[in-house]
């Protein structure tokens, strides 16, 4: 028996790896509440209030530590999206989306939305049926309080929608209750060249960005603090990084080479939908040593917290049966899950 301790709220949270009855102990939901509280205790250890806002898998608000811990969700295609972009979500799949966000916003948490009304999953067009699409998903939103943005799939755009646009910033926004809209663009357009991405942003007028801590996804072309300062001061806004804690990336600054002929004991199969994103077994200690290293990263760098991608990986092993049975790493995937909306390539 291997143990796990993770600091969780300040409180230590023992999870037991490798042993044959782990479903009965931990299941992959809670081992996933877990990890995001102990995300949210290393940050704040070294930065109070650090903000951590993980994407979709609201059900989770359910464990009243998990609800405690957070400052808010991300949570994309309540309207528009769901099973393709462009397309409206299911009613009943609309329902239960905001069935779960009511708990975050019954706790006074913030909901930010993220809709891709566009089918162009790269650049996105205003005609007149779109527009209508822009509307409804303003008008739906603000009527259950949450704060909505509607983008391109590949999050590759900076997406100005009309009649929606923010007003420029007279003053910094110093507390995340002053937010009232963001944007969320993970890589530049195509051929914008870095200052211009760093401009565009700058100059948006948006309250809160969520961004990637590099201009494309890499190592070497990390933003340096004083970019960000430089951008944050130019804004006058609140800056999360994007951070995938279900999946390994393979163009990210921890990926070995060796991984692709000899892969860690952590790391799953590939995301089909995603090509160059693995499933990680993201309950173990080296996976969450590089989450811990990330995050360390990204507060060198100043940004004002952390964008959780990939929180809903735990359904991926809970219903592959994965956690209790170490042996089936690179079985079949047969997740129907829709694509998630996220730049999945970087150039590094």
């Amino acid at each position: 028996m291997r143990n796990r301790m993770i600091r969780a709220m300040g409180v230590a949270l023992v999870l037991c790896l490798s042993v044959p009855d782990w479903a009965q102990q931990v299941t992959p939901r809670a081992a996933m509440v877990a990890f995001v509280e102990a995300i949210a205790a290393h940050a704040r250890e070294q930065k109070p209030g650090f903000a951590v806002f993980p994407q979709n898998a609201a059900e989770l608000g359910q464990d009243p530590g998990y609800l405690v811990t957070v400052t808010g969700i991300g949570q994309e295609d309540t309207f528009y999206g769901y099973n393709e972009p462009g397309k409206k979500t299911p009613p009943d799949a609309t329902a239960q989306i905001e069935a779960n966000l009511s708990l975050f916003r019954a706790a006074g948490k913030q909901v930010l939305t993220v809709d891709y009304p566009f089918q162009n999953p790269n650049k996105p067009a205003f005609n007149t049926r779109t527009r209508k699409k822009i509307d409804r998903i303003w008008a739906l939103s603000s009527a259950q309080g949450y704060i909505p943005y509607a983008t391109v799939l590949n999050l590759d755009f900076l997406t100005l929608n009309p009649g929606h646009e923010p007003n420029p910033n007279h003053g910094a926004i110093t507390e995340w209750s002053q937010v009232q809209n963001f944007a969320y663009q993970l890589q530049p357009a195509r051929k914008e060249p870095r200052g211009a991405f760093l401009s565009a942003l700058g100059s948006s007028g948006y309250d809160l960005v969520v961004m990637d801590y590099s201009f494309d996804g890499s190592g070497p072309q990390a933003f340096t603090s004083e970019e960000v300062a430089a951008l944050k001061a130019q804004c006058g806004c609140k800056l999360l990084a994007y951070v995938s804690i279900g999946e390994a990336e393979n163009y990210r600054w921890y990926w070995q080479s060796s991984w692709n002929t000899v892969p860690p004991p952590w790391l799953g199969p590939e995301n089909p939908n995603w090509p160059g994103d693995y499933r990680v077994k993201f309950w173990d200690p080296a996976w969450q040593e590089i989450i811990f290293q990330y995050l360390d990263m990204v507060l060198a760098q100043g940004f004002d917290g952390v964008y959780l991608d990939t929180v809903d990986t735990y359904g991926y092993w809970q219903r592959h049966n994965f956690m209790d049975n170490q042996a089936r790493r690179r079985g079949s995937d047969g997740a129907a899950g829709r694509p998630r909306g996220r730049q999945p390539h970087g150039s590094g």
